[in-house]
């Protein structure tokens, strides 16, 4: 009785560890992001089980784990020159920019704890 217990403690601790493990696949989707007006943003979102980032014009903007706002607001303003030129396009329409980018970003998070085995 005493082994099958230390048996299934320790089947206990091997699961806990491996769901812990960092290196977990990347999952990368660019989302075909469209400013409000109508400028392509050619950026790209990766996702691993832990972190996400965004990539734009070569550079990579860190996310705070799945927190991309701040790399979701610095692309948008970089790209959207209506953002940067004052045009009258209304706030809302760059907050649903910015919550389409987000949706991506936590769709890609998704993948890549679901592909890691570990739920979250």
């Amino acid at each position: 009785m005493k082994a099958k217990l230390i048996a299934t403690f320790i089947l206990g601790i091997f699961i806990l560890a491996s769901c812990t493990e960092t290196g977990s696949e990347e999952f990368c989707n660019n989302p075909g992001a469209t400013c409000p007006d109508a400028t392509a943003i050619e950026a790209t979102s990766c996702c691993t089980d832990q972190d996400c980032y965004w990539i734009y014009n070569g550079t990579q903007y860190d996310c705070n784990g799945d927190d991309c706002s701040t790399a979701i607001n610095t692309i948008v303003a970089s790209a959207c020159a209506s953002a940067a030129a004052g045009v009258d396009i209304s706030i809302n329409d760059y907050d649903v920019l910015r919550a389409q980018m987000q949706a991506v970003t936590n769709k890609l998070l998704i993948e890549a704890r679901s592909a890691s085995g570990c739920e979250y």
